[in-house]
Parts: structure tokens; C-alpha cells; sequence
């Protein structure tokens, strides 16, 4: 990309950020980055030292400008590495999936978090980058932020998690609420994760499983946390109607899920192309009338 719509500024009370220069659409890809270097889970400061020496003077001159939140535990090569890195691969803790290997991204790596992000990163296996997809618009002057960790969980433990692994006290929009602000938030976070489970569990019972995506995605979107968040929800109500062969309401929650697709790791994703099956004709799932048919409903608009 040649037209970043970003700049790499100082932030105040956060070092350096990712700040938009100009107005960002939502599901425009921000930012597509091969790795500086990368290493797998067993890694250690003598691997990390190793991808380093394979380095230019001047990108480990960058390298070593990259934030430490490990000081005087761990060797600095280590410690910029783990405050740093970001998944090469499917990493969805949702789901139980952890990537094989992460990677060091000089640009990448400036994105600060956020508990209400307005950014997704996504590894692109086919193009071997890591990209990074607005999940909402974003206006000029505003910090482009992911997240580093599950949103689905109350300010004190997502403050607790961010300063024992980053060395921060999130201050992030959703982090600086109080009083009864803070507790509706806090309350619709743990309801949210709460549903997660449910729906999970809703497998031979649709009719609920429905009824509890759709709680879920309104409470999200009062969040501020669609449609990225929502992802396994509008899967799971698409193939809530798919095993009751209920077509109709089927093809709606397919489109949705295709689009927080697009929106989230964009059109030409292989996660987003594997849907296009299913869009087509949503009879090819395999779980196509598996259950006594009836007819449930779909998405609200």
C-alpha cells in the first residue's frame, strides 16, 4: 500500500500510535505488512537474538525502539519480542485456536489497544502479511487501535491482564467509564461471554440458539463491539437455520455473516471466500436438514 491513511505519531499517555490522516471506511484495509521476522511458541532470547543478527543495522535499530514492557525480567531482545508480536495465524481464543508462530510488524506493532477497537488484524496466509481491516469509520485525527486481548470481560480484569502482559493501565474509551456507565458496560460484557457458552450449547435446540445470537448482537452493539466480535455469533444462527432446512431466514444470516467478513478480514480472505459456497446455496452445508424442519427467524435490520 502506498497511500497509508495513517501516520505513526506520538499519543499522549501511550508513547507512540497509529492516528488517522484521513477519513477511513469501514471494512477499508488499513494496512498490509509481511513480518521484520518471526518465531514459534518455543521461542527464547537466543532464537530471537538469532532473527536479529539475519538483520539490517537499521532494522534493528527499529526493532530495538519498539516498547519493552518486560524491563529488568527478561532480556530486552525477549521482551520487545513478547510486548510486540502479533499472530501469524488463526488465533481466535474464542475458539480455542492459538497460531503456530508470531511475528514482528515495524508498523503493525504501533497499533495501541483498545477494549472498544475500532481495527482488526487478520493474517493473510495467501499473501504471508499480517492485515489490518477498520472494523468501523474512522475520522481524521482519530487513534487506530486493536485489541490485545478478549473484550468480553469486565474493566478490572482486562485492566489486570493489559498491565501484567503490556505493562499499562487501559485507559481506552470503554476503560474510562464510571459509576453507572461502568456497570451496564461491565454487566453487558459478562452477559455477552455468558451467551457466547449458550449458544455453543444450543446445538439440538435452534429455536433458543437463535434467540440468544440475536440477545447477544444487540447487547454487542451497544458495546460499540460489532461486527468483528459478532463473527461466531451470525455463523452460528446461519447454521442454526441451515440444520432445520429453514432457507429463507438461512440466506439472510449468511449475507450478514459475509459481511462482518468483509468487514472484519476482508473480501478476498480465505475465511471470507469459504463462504461463498454457502451464499450460493445455502442447501451445500452439511449440516442441511439435520433437524426436524421449522421455520425460525432472522436478523434484525
Amino acid at each position: 500500500m502506498t497511500d497509508l491513511p495513517f501516520a505513526v505519531q506520538d499519543v499522549p499517555g501511550k508513547g507512540k500510535g497509529i492516528v488517522a490522516t484521513r477519513s477511513v471506511a469501514q471494512g477499508e484495509l488499513v494496512l498490509a505488512e509481511a513480518a521484520l521476522f518471526t518465531q514459534i511458541l518455543s521461542r527464547s532470547n537466543a532464537t530471537v537474538l538469532a532473527a536479529l543478527a539475519r538483520l539490517s543495522g537499521a532494522d534493528q535499530r527499529q526493532y530495538f525502539s519498539l516498547a519493552n514492557a518486560r524491563k529488568g525480567r527478561v532480556p530486552p531482545p525477549i521482551g520487545i519480542f513478547e510486548t510486540n508480536a502479533l499472530p501469524c495465524g488463526d488465533n481466535d481464543v474464542s475458539r480455542g485456536a492459538a497460531a503456530s508462530s508470531a511475528g514482528i510488524f515495524l508498523l503493525g506493532s504501533r497499533f495501541n489497544s483498545s477494549c472498544r477497537p475500532n481495527v482488526n488484524n487478520y493474517w493473510d496466509e495467501r499473501m504471508q502479511k499480517i492485515t489490518f481491516w477498520a472494523t468501523r469509520a474512522i475520522a481524521p485525527g482519530e487513534e487506530l487501535c486493536i485489541s490485545y486481548m478478549s473484550v468480553l470481560a469486565v474493566r478490572e480484569e482486562r485492566r489486570r491482564v493489559l498491565q501484567a502482559a503490556f505493562g499499562f493501565e487501559c485507559r481506552c474509551v470503554a476503560c474510562s467509564r464510571d459509576g453507572a456507565e461502568l456497570r451496564a458496560s461491565d454487566e453487558r460484557r459478562v452477559a455477552i461471554a455468558r451467551l457466547y457458552d449458550e449458544v455453543g450449547a444450543c446445538q439440538n435446540n435452534p429455536a433458543v440458539g437463535v434467540r440468544k445470537v440475536k440477545t447477544a448482537l444487540r447487547l454487542l452493539a451497544e458495546e460499540g463491539l460489532l461486527p468483528h466480535i459478532g463473527l461466531p455469533l451470525y455463523q452460528s444462527a446461519f447454521q442454526f437455520c441451515v440444520s432445520v432446512a429453514d432457507v429463507k431466514n438461512a440466506k439472510a444470516w449468511i449475507k450478514k455473516t459475509w459481511e462482518a467478513y468483509c468487514i472484519s478480514v476482508g473480501p478476498e480472505s480465505e475465511d471470507t471466500l469459504e463462504l461463498a459456497v454457502f451464499m450460493e446455496d445455502v442447501r451445500k452445508h452439511p449440516a442441511f436438514d439435520q433437524l426436524p424442519r421449522r421455520t425460525l427467524t432472522g436478523p434484525e435490520a
